[in-house]
């Protein structure tokens, strides 16, 4: 409870810096975002990052703090003090998430949340899972970039070319790999991309770096850390404090992998 509070502290902190941020128009360290402000096309449109560099990373740790939250309320109900004050958390850490406009933040919280009313209400979660699904396909339909017809890689601001050409590398070097911290050379070589390290070669999907970076081995690794992680925080869970404990790691660890498919720093 006391790691909790500490990380409840301080998203707060960090959500009222973001919302601040939002609503006088200025933020600290990244000058990228600044310009990407400045073209917006849209007044509401405004990104924050709060005290990170990255809005997206910004996001990543109010979700966090948000998951732990809602385990909280869900397993401290005989309490209404704990359950009030983090009912609070996350609306105040909610609202300073939003101005974040981190997709990746918010498919994580989607996927926590939906596994989180998986484990507790079981078959009971059928229509709320479904409805989230519901959302999510209804979100994307109607965004401005599906509706224009835009390309793939246009929708995912380039991602999805990352991937498609971030695969080949371990296809190219199967066994080890280009070496670790090698995705930038070995992309711009196999994109023909001009500079020492190029920012277009940039990976932001974990599992596809690990794969290029250390091959096959160093995959399979990976997904065995990954199947372990989330079978220590989803296996028999109770309504215990140590099942409480559980969940809120298992949810947080889901959302940073779910993150991680999308921006991987």
């Amino acid at each position: 409870m006391a790691l909790y509070v500490q990380l409840a502290g301080m998203a707060l902190v960090f959500a009222v810096i973001g919302i601040v941020q939002y609503e006088t128009r200025n933020i600290f360290w990244n000058p990228k975002v600044r310009v990407d402000n400045a073209y917006a096309p849209s007044g509401w449109f405004y990104r924050v990052n709060s005290v990170f560099y990255d809005p997206s990373i910004y996001g990543r740790f109010l979700v966090i703090a948000i998951l732990a939250s809602l385990v909280v309320v869900l397993f401290r109900r005989g309490d209404p003090l704990w359950a009030i004050a983090a009912a609070l958390t996350i609306v105040i850490t909610w609202t300073g998430l939003l101005p974040s406009f981190s997709q990746s933040s918010f498919v994580s919280l989607i996927v926590a949340v939906g596994l989180a009313a998986i484990v507790v209400w079981r078959r009971g979660s059928v229509p709320l899972v479904a409805a989230a699904v519901v959302l999510v396909v209804a979100a994307v339909v109607v965004s401005p970039a599906v509706r224009k017809k835009a390309s793939l890689s246009h929708i995912t601001s380039g991602r999805s070319t990352l991937v498609s050409t971030g695969v080949k590398l371990p296809y190219h070097h199967p066994l080890l790999g280009v070496g670790v911290g090698g995705f930038k050379r070995g992309y711009a070589d196999l994109a023909h991309l001009k500079g020492k390290e190029p920012k277009a070669a940039a990976s932001h999907t974990t599992p596809v770096t690990v794969a290029a970076e250390t091959g096959v081995i160093g995959l399979a690794l990976f997904l065995w850390l990954v199947a372990a992680a989330l079978w220590t925080g989803f296996a028999r869970i109770r309504h215990t404090f140590e099942g409480a404990a559980r969940l809120a790691f298992g949810l947080a660890l889901a959302a940073i992998l779910v993150h991680s498919l999308f921006d991987d720093s």
